[in-house]
Parts: structure tokens; sequence; C-alpha cells
């Protein structure tokens, strides 16, 4: 006597299982100091939560979304640049920084400038070992 099992995946089961696993095995390729974009989804506390497409969601201290006058710059539903500082940090969490992303941003638009010969305005906010801190 024998007995067949058939399937319980479907076709388009399948591929889309497939899709999903060839979409992680490209996010394994990401590396710390990478900027990638991800949405916020809720804040807690002293956090803004954002998703990333990654494992987990991701836990950014709040100070890093408030402007200059400390209004908070992000609704939920927003989609945000982000640094990667680590993929792991021991207990399975992506440390994930605005802070480096903003920064990041801020040097490549000043390289861009200085490339062009663009005329870049700011503020000296402080003195540093090879020159001087700029607010652009």
């Amino acid at each position: 006597m024998s007995t067949s099992v058939a399937p319980t995946e479907s076709a388009s089961g399948m591929e889309s299982f497939a899709a999903l696993f060839e979409e992680s095995l490209s996010r394994q390729d990401m590396r710390s100091g990478e900027v990638i974009s991800a949405e916020v989804v809720r804040f807690d506390h002293n956090f803004v939560i954002v998703n990333a497409g990654l494992k987990s969601e991701s836990f950014i201290p709040i100070e890093e979304f408030k402007n200059d006058v400390g209004e908070l710059e992000v609704n939920v539903g927003d989609f945000v640049s982000v640094a990667i500082e680590s993929l792991e940090n021991g207990y399975g969490d992506t440390i994930l920084s605005r802070d480096k992303a903003k920064r990041l941003a801020s040097w490549l638009a000043l390289e861009k400038a200085m490339e062009s010969g663009e005329l870049v305005t700011g503020t000296v906010n402080g003195k540093v070992k090879g020159g001087l801190t700029v607010l652009t």
C-alpha cells in the first residue's frame, strides 16, 4: 500500500518565497556605514521605532529626529534616511542612526559643491584639530 502526499505549496507560493529569499540575500550585502531608507513605525517614550526591512525594527533616539528648536520633524509613515551603525549588536538588534545619515548627506553635498566650484555659506560653530566645524 502506497500513499502519495500532495504538495501543500502552490507554484505561486513557491515563487513568492523564492523572491523573498533572494531579497533577503541582497540585504545581507549591507555594511556598516551604508545609508538606507526606513519607515517610521511608531514613537515610544524616548525612541522612534523604524522599519528598514531588516530582521527586526530598530529603535533610534528621538533626539535624532528633532530640529534646532526641539520640534519633531517626522510622523508615522514617513520614510527617512538612516545609516547602519551595526548589523548586529550581540542582542540581535540592528543599530541605525539618523544623525550619521544626515552628516554623510551633508558631506557628499559639500564634496559636490567643491567639485563644481559652488560657493557654500555657513556658520562657524567650533574649532577642531584639523580646522573648523561649520553649520551649513
